[in-house]
């Protein structure tokens, strides 16, 4: 168990009218809240049963009378889902592919935390945050779906969209339009690039962020699934970045580039570490010519 409180670095701080954002030390995790005149909407629930203690009790603390009677994870991976277990009482919502692969994609981190807790100083955990995710216990979604959702706060009405693949084949968007705010979880990522995983789709990504792009305008509040709050400039940016990453890796594969050599050939139209796309790499070759590579 942890034994110091790790809450958010300035409390849940508004972004628009009754829509909050918190950012927490751990792996810079991002918590939304959204407030109704029937309760309320927690996006995200950090890293650990333990971690998802401490963000109800930081709605607790600023929030006294608040009701949590909604949780929704923007996709499947650990740092977003496994402090559900700490929402007894509110209904998770995620989309159907989050349902599907939880338990296999617990397995994987918490396999891999057990072989290498990892370099935890760079993104901010310790050995005792690794230990309560082996500790955690999973809890799924209770409500999924496979394209759109909504939930009724009384007041204001909360839509959650799945538009296509990208850091997993399970993102969604949890847009609150009468705020004019879009969450876009890992799909966006601000304090670092985004992260190209084995899980990834690096040739549909972009135009995933196209087809979020069709609900952000200029004045539209983005809160990423790591770091600061951007506009639709920064989504636009990054979109144009994730695309050119697709195009380089594409030309590679269909030219025959042994993935080895894909892995670790420079190309000046790459944005990101040659060492943070391998993964990448391996997707784009699998998704291209699944019979002749390993599979994901």
């Amino acid at each position: 168990m942890s034994t110091a409180p790790s809450g958010p670095r300035h409390g849940f701080v508004e972004v628009a009218d009754r829509v909050f954002h918190a950012r927490f030390p751990q792996w810079d995790v991002g918590v939304g809240l959204v407030l109704g005149r029937d309760g309320a909407v927690v996006i995200d629930t950090r890293a650990s049963g333990v971690e998802g203690g401490e963000v109800v009790t930081a709605v607790r603390e600023q929030f006294p009378h608040l009701r949590i009677g909604h949780v929704v994870n923007t996709h499947v991976h650990f740092d977003h889902t496994f402090g559900n277990i700490a929402f007894a009482g509110a209904t998770i919502h995620a989309h159907d592919h989050v349902a599907r692969d939880l338990e296999s994609d617990a397995e994987r981190i918490k396999g891999l935390f057990a072989a290498d807790p990892g370099d935890g100083p760079e993104l901010g955990y310790t050995a005792a945050d690794v230990a309560d995710v082996l500790a955690t216990r999973l809890r799924g979604p209770d409500r999924t779906f496979a394209t759109s959702a909504t939930i009724d706060l009384g007041d204001r009405v909360v839509t959650l969209a799945h538009r296509g693949r990208g850091h997993t084949d399970g993102d969604i968007a949890i847009e609150v339009p009468d705020a004019d705010t879009v969450f876009l979880g890992d799909l966006i990522e601000e304090s670092a690039h985004p992260s190209l995983g084995s899980d990834s789709w690096p040739l549909e990504w972009s135009e995933t962020l196209t087809s979020h792009l069709g609900w952000i305008g200029p004045a539209t509040v983005v809160v990423p699934g790591h770091g600061r709050p951007v506009d639709e400039a920064f989504v636009r940016g990054q979109r144009d970045e994730l695309r050119s990453v697709g195009e380089v890796l594409r030309e590679r594969r269909l030219a025959g580039m042994p993935l080895a050599d894909a892995q670790r050939e420079p190309d000046g139209r790459l944005p990101y570490p040659l060492e943070h796309l391998a993964a990448a790499a391996a997707c784009v070759w699998a998704q291209l010519d699944p019979e002749a590579e390993p599979a994901r």
